[in-house]
Protein backbone atom coordinates (compact mmCIF):
# COMPACT_ATOMS: atom_id res chain seq x y z
CA UNK A 1 0.00 0.00 0.00
CA UNK A 2 1.19 3.28 -1.00
CA UNK A 3 0.91 6.10 1.95
CA UNK A 4 1.94 9.50 2.31
CA UNK A 5 2.33 11.64 5.27
CA UNK A 6 0.37 15.11 5.04
CA UNK A 7 1.18 18.13 7.67
CA UNK A 8 0.50 21.64 7.96
CA UNK A 9 -1.62 23.59 10.07
CA UNK A 10 -4.74 21.79 10.10
CA UNK A 11 -7.59 21.51 12.41
CA UNK A 12 -7.61 24.88 13.87
CA UNK A 13 -10.31 26.19 12.31
CA UNK A 14 -8.13 28.55 9.80
CA UNK A 15 -10.45 28.46 6.82
CA UNK A 16 -7.60 29.53 4.59
CA UNK A 17 -5.64 26.22 6.07
CA UNK A 18 -8.56 24.31 5.41
CA UNK A 19 -8.98 24.89 2.18
CA UNK A 20 -5.31 24.08 1.88
CA UNK A 21 -5.94 20.65 3.47
CA UNK A 22 -8.83 20.15 0.94
CA UNK A 23 -6.91 20.54 -1.68
CA UNK A 24 -3.80 18.90 -0.69
CA UNK A 25 -6.27 15.99 -0.01
CA UNK A 26 -7.29 15.49 -2.92
CA UNK A 27 -4.55 15.62 -4.93
CA UNK A 28 -2.65 13.29 -3.01
CA UNK A 29 -5.69 10.94 -2.64
CA UNK A 30 -4.98 10.37 -6.57
CA UNK A 31 -1.73 9.13 -6.04
CA UNK A 32 -1.28 7.18 -2.37
CA UNK A 33 -3.99 4.67 -1.27
CA UNK A 34 -3.67 6.03 2.44
CA UNK A 35 -2.35 9.58 3.62
CA UNK A 36 -1.60 10.40 6.92
CA UNK A 37 -2.38 13.65 8.21
CA UNK A 38 -1.20 14.96 10.81
CA UNK A 39 -4.18 17.29 13.52
CA UNK A 40 -4.97 17.78 17.62
CA UNK A 41 -5.86 14.79 18.72
CA UNK A 42 -9.48 16.44 19.01
CA UNK A 43 -10.11 16.66 16.00
CA UNK A 44 -9.00 13.24 14.65
CA UNK A 45 -12.38 12.14 14.25
CA UNK A 46 -13.24 15.16 12.09
CA UNK A 47 -10.28 14.01 9.53
CA UNK A 48 -11.24 10.74 9.45
CA UNK A 49 -12.31 8.97 5.94
CA UNK A 50 -11.48 6.35 3.70
CA UNK A 51 -8.01 6.32 2.72
CA UNK A 52 -7.27 9.30 5.58
CA UNK A 53 -5.67 8.06 8.75
CA UNK A 54 -5.37 11.58 11.25
CA UNK A 55 -2.43 10.98 13.36
CA UNK A 56 -2.25 13.23 16.59
CA UNK A 57 -0.16 15.91 15.88
CA UNK A 58 1.56 15.86 19.32
CA UNK A 59 1.95 12.34 19.66
CA UNK A 60 5.63 11.95 18.00
CA UNK A 61 5.64 8.02 18.37
CA UNK A 62 2.87 8.08 16.10
CA UNK A 63 4.91 10.52 13.92
CA UNK A 64 7.96 8.82 13.49
CA UNK A 65 5.51 5.60 12.80
CA UNK A 66 3.76 7.16 10.52
CA UNK A 67 7.05 8.79 8.37
CA UNK A 68 8.71 5.25 8.20
CA UNK A 69 5.46 3.83 6.72
CA UNK A 70 5.32 6.94 3.83
CA UNK A 71 6.72 6.93 0.88
CA UNK A 72 6.79 10.82 0.55
CA UNK A 73 6.31 13.32 2.75
CA UNK A 74 4.71 16.12 2.23
CA UNK A 75 3.84 19.93 3.85
CA UNK A 76 0.51 21.09 2.08
CA UNK A 77 0.74 24.77 1.87
CA UNK A 78 0.79 28.01 3.64
CA UNK A 79 3.47 30.56 5.25
CA UNK A 80 4.86 28.40 8.35
CA UNK A 81 8.19 28.32 7.72
CA UNK A 82 8.52 31.53 10.05
CA UNK A 83 9.18 32.49 13.17
CA UNK A 84 7.40 35.92 13.32
CA UNK A 85 4.16 34.70 15.20
CA UNK A 86 6.15 31.26 16.93
CA UNK A 87 9.19 30.27 17.11
CA UNK A 88 8.38 27.07 18.37
CA UNK A 89 5.55 26.13 15.50
CA UNK A 90 8.75 26.83 13.13
CA UNK A 91 10.82 24.30 15.16
CA UNK A 92 7.98 22.02 14.90
CA UNK A 93 8.13 22.05 11.20
CA UNK A 94 11.27 22.10 11.06
CA UNK A 95 12.02 18.92 13.05
CA UNK A 96 9.37 17.09 11.03
CA UNK A 97 11.29 17.99 7.78
CA UNK A 98 14.53 16.81 9.53
CA UNK A 99 13.70 13.69 10.76
CA UNK A 100 11.79 12.54 7.66
CA UNK A 101 15.17 13.22 5.79
CA UNK A 102 17.01 11.27 8.21
CA UNK A 103 14.97 8.16 7.65
CA UNK A 104 15.42 8.86 4.11
CA UNK A 105 11.74 9.82 2.81
CA UNK A 106 11.39 12.65 -0.16
CA UNK A 107 10.04 15.88 1.39
CA UNK A 108 7.64 17.93 -0.79
CA UNK A 109 7.16 22.05 0.38
CA UNK A 110 4.69 21.88 -1.27
CA UNK A 111 2.94 25.65 -2.21
CA UNK A 112 4.58 27.24 0.98
CA UNK A 113 6.22 30.64 0.82
CA UNK A 114 9.28 31.51 3.44
CA UNK A 115 9.42 33.84 6.19
CA UNK A 116 9.48 36.65 7.67
CA UNK A 117 12.38 34.91 9.43
CA UNK A 118 13.64 36.82 12.39
CA UNK A 119 16.44 35.05 14.28
CA UNK A 120 19.82 33.56 12.69
CA UNK A 121 19.03 30.46 14.52
CA UNK A 122 15.78 29.90 12.35
CA UNK A 123 17.89 30.73 9.10
CA UNK A 124 20.07 28.46 9.53
CA UNK A 125 17.72 25.83 9.98
CA UNK A 126 15.83 26.90 6.99
CA UNK A 127 19.03 26.95 5.18
CA UNK A 128 19.69 23.60 5.88
CA UNK A 129 16.22 21.88 5.38
CA UNK A 130 16.68 23.61 1.54
CA UNK A 131 19.48 22.40 0.94
CA UNK A 132 19.11 18.68 1.66
CA UNK A 133 19.14 16.38 -1.80
CA UNK A 134 15.58 14.80 -0.58
CA UNK A 135 13.93 17.85 -0.17
CA UNK A 136 11.95 19.65 -3.08
CA UNK A 137 10.49 22.57 -3.24
CA UNK A 138 7.50 24.51 -5.23
CA UNK A 139 7.11 27.61 -3.74
CA UNK A 140 4.01 29.69 -3.24
CA UNK A 141 5.55 33.14 -4.49
CA UNK A 142 8.34 34.03 -6.86
CA UNK A 143 10.39 35.89 -3.72
CA UNK A 144 10.23 32.27 -1.93
CA UNK A 145 11.02 30.45 -5.15
CA UNK A 146 14.17 33.15 -5.48
CA UNK A 147 15.87 32.34 -1.58
CA UNK A 148 15.00 28.42 -2.38
CA UNK A 149 17.14 28.63 -5.69
CA UNK A 150 20.34 29.79 -3.50
CA UNK A 151 19.58 26.35 -1.98
CA UNK A 152 19.07 23.81 -4.00
CA UNK A 153 18.31 23.25 -7.88
CA UNK A 154 14.99 21.16 -6.18
CA UNK A 155 13.03 24.53 -6.60
CA UNK A 156 9.84 25.01 -8.65
CA UNK A 157 7.18 27.47 -8.99
CA UNK A 158 4.14 27.25 -8.05
CA UNK A 159 0.95 28.87 -6.89
CA UNK A 160 -1.51 28.84 -3.56
CA UNK A 161 -3.23 25.29 -3.18
CA UNK A 162 -6.75 27.47 -1.88
CA UNK A 163 -7.19 28.31 -5.65
CA UNK A 164 -7.80 24.63 -6.49
CA UNK A 165 -10.49 24.10 -3.60
CA UNK A 166 -12.25 27.69 -4.41
CA UNK A 167 -12.50 26.66 -8.22
CA UNK A 168 -14.57 23.57 -7.11
CA UNK A 169 -17.32 25.50 -4.48
CA UNK A 170 -20.83 26.18 -6.03
CA UNK A 171 -20.68 29.87 -4.80
CA UNK A 172 -22.15 32.39 -7.08
CA UNK A 173 -20.69 36.14 -6.84
CA UNK A 174 -23.48 38.72 -6.60
CA UNK A 175 -22.05 42.11 -5.50
CA UNK A 176 -24.18 44.72 -3.28
CA UNK A 177 -23.12 47.95 -1.18
CA UNK A 178 -21.19 45.54 1.33
CA UNK A 179 -17.82 45.58 2.42
CA UNK A 180 -16.30 42.51 4.56
CA UNK A 181 -13.44 43.17 7.22
CA UNK A 182 -10.95 40.03 7.29
CA UNK A 183 -9.25 41.07 10.30
CA UNK A 184 -6.91 39.70 13.17
CA UNK A 185 -6.31 42.43 15.08
CA UNK A 186 -8.16 46.27 16.27
CA UNK A 187 -7.38 48.60 13.76
CA UNK A 188 -9.12 52.69 14.03
CA UNK A 189 -12.40 52.05 11.44
CA UNK A 190 -13.97 55.62 12.37
CA UNK A 191 -12.16 57.12 9.32
CA UNK A 192 -12.86 54.16 7.64
CA UNK A 193 -16.30 53.71 7.94
CA UNK A 194 -17.37 57.01 7.88
CA UNK A 195 -15.63 57.23 4.29
CA UNK A 196 -17.39 53.92 2.98
CA UNK A 197 -20.77 55.36 3.86
CA UNK A 198 -20.03 58.35 1.80
CA UNK A 199 -19.19 56.57 -1.25
CA UNK A 200 -22.59 54.67 -1.15
CA UNK A 201 -21.43 51.32 0.58
CA UNK A 202 -24.22 50.68 3.45
CA UNK A 203 -23.32 47.10 4.76
CA UNK A 204 -20.29 46.69 7.12
CA UNK A 205 -19.74 42.74 7.49
CA UNK A 206 -17.14 41.46 10.22
CA UNK A 207 -15.75 38.09 8.76
CA UNK A 208 -13.32 36.13 10.83
CA UNK A 209 -11.05 33.52 9.23
CA UNK A 210 -9.91 31.77 12.49
CA UNK A 211 -11.02 31.34 15.71
CA UNK A 212 -8.55 34.01 17.02
CA UNK A 213 -10.19 36.48 14.45
CA UNK A 214 -14.02 36.26 16.65
CA UNK A 215 -12.13 37.61 19.69
CA UNK A 216 -11.11 40.79 17.25
CA UNK A 217 -14.79 40.78 16.10
CA UNK A 218 -16.17 41.33 19.45
CA UNK A 219 -14.26 43.78 20.35
CA UNK A 220 -14.58 45.96 17.18
CA UNK A 221 -18.58 45.77 17.66
CA UNK A 222 -18.75 46.99 20.73
CA UNK A 223 -16.31 50.12 19.84
CA UNK A 224 -18.65 49.93 16.09
CA UNK A 225 -22.35 49.42 16.19
CA UNK A 226 -22.64 49.22 12.46
CA UNK A 227 -20.80 46.39 12.26
CA UNK A 228 -22.14 43.16 12.16
CA UNK A 229 -21.14 39.41 12.35
CA UNK A 230 -20.57 36.84 10.26
CA UNK A 231 -20.08 33.31 10.32
CA UNK A 232 -19.84 32.92 6.13
CA UNK A 233 -16.71 34.19 5.48
CA UNK A 234 -17.03 33.15 1.61
CA UNK A 235 -20.83 33.71 1.39
CA UNK A 236 -19.87 37.39 3.09
CA UNK A 237 -16.81 38.01 0.68
CA UNK A 238 -18.88 36.77 -2.99
CA UNK A 239 -21.58 39.71 -2.08
CA UNK A 240 -18.90 42.29 -1.33
CA UNK A 241 -18.34 45.28 -3.50
CA UNK A 242 -14.43 45.66 -1.15
CA UNK A 243 -12.57 43.35 1.35
CA UNK A 244 -10.20 44.67 3.45
CA UNK A 245 -8.09 41.45 4.85
CA UNK A 246 -5.16 41.45 7.32
CA UNK A 247 -5.50 37.64 6.48
CA UNK A 248 -3.48 36.45 3.06
CA UNK A 249 -6.57 34.31 2.14
CA UNK A 250 -8.92 37.41 2.24
CA UNK A 251 -7.12 38.67 -0.09
CA UNK A 252 -6.75 35.70 -2.53
CA UNK A 253 -10.19 34.43 -1.99
CA UNK A 254 -11.50 38.44 -2.80
CA UNK A 255 -9.36 38.52 -6.04
CA UNK A 256 -10.20 34.96 -7.23
CA UNK A 257 -13.92 35.93 -7.36
CA UNK A 258 -12.80 39.38 -8.87
CA UNK A 259 -13.56 41.32 -6.08
CA UNK A 260 -11.51 44.86 -5.05
CA UNK A 261 -9.75 44.12 -1.79
CA UNK A 262 -7.22 45.97 0.10
CA UNK A 263 -4.35 43.82 2.29
CA UNK A 264 -3.51 45.58 4.99
CA UNK A 265 0.23 45.17 6.87
CA UNK A 266 0.33 41.40 4.86
CA UNK A 267 3.69 40.64 3.19
CA UNK A 268 2.70 37.40 2.81
CA UNK A 269 -0.57 38.44 0.51
CA UNK A 270 1.70 41.24 -0.72
CA UNK A 271 4.51 38.29 -2.29
CA UNK A 272 1.93 36.41 -3.33
CA UNK A 273 -0.59 38.21 -5.27
CA UNK A 274 1.76 40.78 -7.05
CA UNK A 275 2.49 37.77 -9.30
CA UNK A 276 -1.11 38.36 -10.48
CA UNK A 277 -1.56 41.87 -10.16
CA UNK A 278 2.11 43.57 -10.06
CA UNK A 279 0.55 47.29 -10.50
CA UNK A 280 -2.21 46.62 -8.20
CA UNK A 281 -2.39 49.94 -5.51
CA UNK A 282 -4.60 48.00 -2.66
CA UNK A 283 -1.16 47.24 -0.30
CA UNK A 284 -1.11 49.41 2.57
CA UNK A 285 -0.17 49.63 6.17
CA UNK A 286 -2.67 49.86 8.76
CA UNK A 287 -2.99 53.62 9.21
CA UNK A 288 -6.58 54.74 8.34
CA UNK A 289 -5.50 57.51 6.32
CA UNK A 290 -3.44 54.96 3.93
CA UNK A 291 -6.27 52.23 3.71
CA UNK A 292 -8.66 55.20 2.50
CA UNK A 293 -6.24 56.09 0.11
CA UNK A 294 -5.91 52.32 -1.15
CA UNK A 295 -9.96 52.08 -1.26
CA UNK A 296 -10.09 55.16 -3.09
CA UNK A 297 -7.36 53.95 -5.50
CA UNK A 298 -9.35 49.82 -5.99
CA UNK A 299 -12.74 50.43 -5.55
CA UNK A 300 -13.50 50.76 -8.65
CA UNK A 301 -10.68 48.42 -10.41
CA UNK A 302 -11.80 45.46 -12.41
CA UNK A 303 -9.66 42.44 -10.89
CA UNK A 304 -9.52 39.44 -13.71
CA UNK A 305 -7.14 36.80 -12.08
CA UNK A 306 -9.33 33.43 -11.65
CA UNK A 307 -7.72 32.59 -15.53
CA UNK A 308 -4.54 32.94 -14.59
CA UNK A 309 -4.61 31.21 -10.96
CA UNK A 310 -6.33 27.85 -12.36
CA UNK A 311 -3.58 27.92 -15.11
CA UNK A 312 -0.90 28.07 -11.93
CA UNK A 313 -2.86 25.48 -10.15
CA UNK A 314 -3.44 23.12 -12.58
CA UNK A 315 0.54 23.32 -14.06
CA UNK A 316 1.39 22.90 -10.45
CA UNK A 317 -0.62 19.61 -9.71
CA UNK A 318 1.17 18.75 -12.70
CA UNK A 319 4.45 19.36 -11.18
CA UNK A 320 3.55 17.49 -7.77
CA UNK A 321 2.28 13.90 -9.67
CA UNK A 322 5.14 13.78 -12.04
CA UNK A 323 7.66 14.47 -9.34
CA UNK A 324 6.14 12.06 -6.72
CA UNK A 325 5.89 9.82 -9.32
CA UNK A 326 9.70 9.87 -9.80
CA UNK A 327 10.43 10.15 -6.46
CA UNK A 328 8.74 6.52 -6.33
CA UNK A 329 10.82 4.85 -8.57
Amino acid sequence: MRSALLFGYYGYGNLGDELLCESALDILGRTFDKIYILVPKHKIEDYTKKGVEPVNRFDFISIFTAILHSKVVVCGGGGIFQDQTSLRSFLYYASIVIVSTLFRKPVVLLANSLGPVKRKFSRKILRYILSRKNVYFIARDPVSARYGKLMSQNIFEGTDLAIKSLSKLPLEVKKSSQVSFCLKEEINLSNILSFLKNIGLKRFLLVPMSPQDEKVCVKLMEKYPELEFSKKPLEAITCSSLVISQRMHGSLIAAYYGIPFVSVDNSKASRFMKKYLPDYPGYTSKADTNIITAISKVINMPVSVDKKMLEDAKEMEEKLIKLIRNLQR
